[in-house]
């Protein structure tokens, strides 16, 4: 440790030997946490199992060396594992990355501090303060807002994905239960990478929202951009227009396949799975001509048998086009709005285990730290 001249410890060094000391008593408690509920969960199934006359089995452990989370790596994890006919799971794939969220979820889930404090005491024996509580959340929440705020470089993110996860708020004395929206803005770079850039807690998705974000992106940096891509909400062609005039829109093609299909008779599964694949075969053109023509081929095929989508494809195709005008090998990137797909698929299965967020600004620190622990995962 380095003394300055007048004797004195220099306290961001305090600080920071304090945060490895409580992120130490996090990992432990929370390892001696995750085991002890996979051995509960082991045993309940074996239970399970036994009384409708299966024959499962006690089959021993298997050790993770590293499980990714906000307080750090968790090594040397024991998962026990279950026989029958064959090796049966106990945890999904995803969840064994999920696991960060323990001590967080009990907070923002609905419990306070001090409830935390009294769960870790009642059942695993551990003595976190909620002093300790505190600061492992509050440094979460000033990662979030850096996060937030840092400088997007000129030029680095060719492209933006729009699109909105919608929730629930919690349900008041005098209030029932109300519909939200996250907003979330995925940037994308050349080559198709892309980052999670900004998030916006709303009711519904409206202009000004959408403006609102899109503006905090333009103050960070990003002041133009070649290509927005939608699920065709027009509150986004409207802030669009006010924030980034000169950009191209995408249409995701996912979006509009499903509107296309709504219009469709109904087909037996052999004639709705060709229609699939015909219609998704057009996207794999080179280039923007072959895949008009391709269109036109599409069109002519299923006029007769259903006229009402083959109008509205026509009337549409011109919306869905951009995304040919970027290099072939990540144009598959800009077609769909299902860029983040996994990401969103987890982080709605992560939403779905509160009892719901208490209003915009608090689903907007969930989506933060569910974002904070996928980072630290991939890293």
């Amino acid at each position: 440790m380095t003394i300055s001249l007048s004797g004195r410890v220099p306290l961001q060094r305090l600080v920071e030997q304090a945060w490895e000391q409580v992120q130490g008593q996090a990992r432990e408690i929370l390892q001696r946490a995750v085991e002890g509920l996979l051995l509960a969960e082991r045993d309940r199934r074996v239970a399970e199992a036994r009384r409708r006359g299966e024959k499962v089995y006690r089959w021993g452990y298997t050790v993770r060396k590293c499980w990714s989370t906000l307080w750090g790596s968790l090594e040397q994890v024991r998962v026990p594992r279950l026989r029958g006919c064959k090796e049966i799971g106990l945890v999904e794939r995803y969840e064994r990355h999920g696991l960060d969220e323990v001590l967080f979820a009990l907070t923002v889930g609905g419990l306070s501090q001090r409830k935390v404090v009294d769960w870790v005491r009642r059942f695993l024996g551990g003595t976190l303060s909620p002093a300790t509580i505190g600061a492992v959340l509050e440094q979460a929440q000033q990662q979030i807002a850096q996060r937030r705020s840092e400088p997007i470089p000129p030029r680095r993110y060719r492209a933006v994905v729009l699109d909105g996860i919608y929730l629930r708020y919690r349900r008041r004395a005098s209030q029932a239960p109300r519909k939200g929206v996250l907003l979330v803005a995925v940037g994308v770079r050349e080559g198709g990478g892309f980052d999670v850039l900004d998030w916006r807690g709303a009711f519904a998705e409206t202009t000004e929202d959408y403006e609102e974000l899109l503006t905090r992106l333009w103050k960070r940096g990003l002041e133009s951009v070649e290509l927005l891509v939608s699920d065709g909400e027009q509150a986004i062609f409207a802030a669009a227009q006010t924030v980034y005039p000169a950009a191209g829109h995408q249409l995701c093609l996912a979006h509009w396949f499903r509107n296309l299909e709504a219009l469709t008779p109904r087909f037996p599964w052999f004639r709705r799975r060709k229609f699939r694949r015909e219609f998704w075969w057009i996207w794999d053109a080179e280039t923007e001509v072959q895949a008009r023509v391709w269109a036109r081929r599409f069109c002519a095929r299923w006029r007769w048998a259903a006229p009402e989508m083959v109008q509205k494809f026509q009337a549409d195709l011109h919306q869905v086009l951009a995304f040919f005008a970027f290099p072939a090998h990540w144009r598959h990137r800009l077609r769909t709005t299902n860029l983040g797909e996994g990401w969103f698929k987890h982080l709605r299965r992560y939403l779905s285990r509160f009892p719901g967020c208490r209003n915009a600004e608090h689903s907007e620190q969930v989506l933060g730290c569910f974002l904070l622990a996928a980072e630290q995962m991939h890293r």
